[in-house]
Formats: structure tokens, sequence, C-alpha cells
């Protein structure tokens, strides 16, 4: 049972965060305005605003996770700042293997962060959210 709230409470928010972390950083790079990070639904407990956007944490901060941006003009900035998202969490991954971390821990967040990352990269949509796999296959067939 302590492992199951570890995971709800610990791991998934941190590699939700972390998935986030990875689309921010690159659209950073790949644009102009100030991008947003938001994880969690409910009523919000706190924003931090800086100075290329913001971050929010919302009440249930284990329920998933948004970047916010303008999209950029070229497909192949749009296609890396989708696919940053499940490559932070393949790299947390493989991190977790080389960390001196116990047994269990490293099995979890192995766990959680494989299925996070191939599972974003699965083309899909459901309820008008996207998966980064449906972002990169509408930015490639849109592009002619």
């Amino acid at each position: 049972m302590n492992d199951l709230l570890m995971v709800i409470l610990i791991i998934s928010p941190l590699s939700l965060l972390l998935h986030e972390a990875g689309h921010t950083l690159a659209a950073n790079i790949f644009t102009t305005a100030g991008v947003k990070l938001h994880l969690g639904m409910g009523p919000r407990l706190f924003t931090w605003k800086h100075a290329r956007g913001e971050v929010a944490v919302n009440a249930i901060y284990f329920a998933g996770g948004m970047t916010i941006s303008t999209q950029p003009d070229k497909t192949s900035s749009k296609v890396v700042i989708a696919l940053s998202g499940p490559a932070m969490n393949l790299s947390i991954a493989a991190l977790a293997l080389a960390l001196p971390l116990p047994t269990s821990l490293i099995a979890w967040v192995l766990f959680f962060n494989l299925w996070l990352g191939v599972t974003n990269l699965i083309p899909f949509k459901i309820l008008g959210k996207e998966s980064d796999g449906w972002t990169i296959m509408k930015a490639i067939f849109q592009k002619g």
C-alpha cells in the first residue's frame, strides 16, 4: 500500500512535472511568447509567474498536466517540442537504473516513466486532449 501511495502522490506528479518541463524547455527555445506549464486539475493551489511564462499547480496535482504555448511555424520545431516530453521520461527511466536507490523505488520510477514516455508517443485524441504522438502525426501530415 505504501508503494501505491508513493507512486500516486510523489512519483506520478514528479514524472508528469518533468514531462511537461521537457515540453516547456523546448517551447522556450522554439517560440517567442511565454509558456504556461499546468500540473493537475481542480482548484488552483498556486501559480508561479516568471519572465518566460508561468507554472501552475492545481489541487489534484497527480492527475495530468499540460504545456501551453504558441505553435511555431516550422514542422520540425513542432515535432521537437512534442518529442521532448516523452524524451524526458525515457531519460528519467534510464537515469533511475544508474542511481543508487532502493530496488522498489527504481522499479516504480522506471515503470512509470517508461509507461508515460511510450504511451504519449502513441497517436490518440480523447475528449479533445491530444497525445504527443497525435501532435507529431498532425504536424507531419498537415505539412503538405
